[in-house]
């Protein structure tokens, strides 16, 4: 069932949680084409990103490895309109 909801994902006991939340709790490198489905992109557009040296990743031979913790910070460090905490 669609939602609506582009930027949450459900998590456990029916809490919503948004992408950068979902990809810390991942345990694995992503593949390029995974990473895509996660953030709703094409997989050439990661490609692209990772080409430029705009998104962090890991090249292993030919292939592309994405570390979960690093996509989760470095979409934190992009989110626009975010009300973000200070230190006191």
């Amino acid at each position: 069932m669609n939602t609506g909801k582009v930027c949450s994902i459900d998590g456990r006991n029916g809490t919503t949680l948004d992408i950068p939340t979902r990809l810390e709790n991942m345990t694995s490198a992503l593949k390029a084409p995974e990473l895509a489905r996660i953030l709703g992109m094409g997989h050439s557009a990661i490609y692209d990103l990772a080409g430029e040296g705009r998104i962090p990743h890991y090249r292993i031979g030919t292939s592309l490895r994405f570390d979960p913790m690093k996509i989760a910070a470095w979409l934190r460090e992009r989110e626009i309109g975010a009300v973000r905490k200070t230190a006191a």
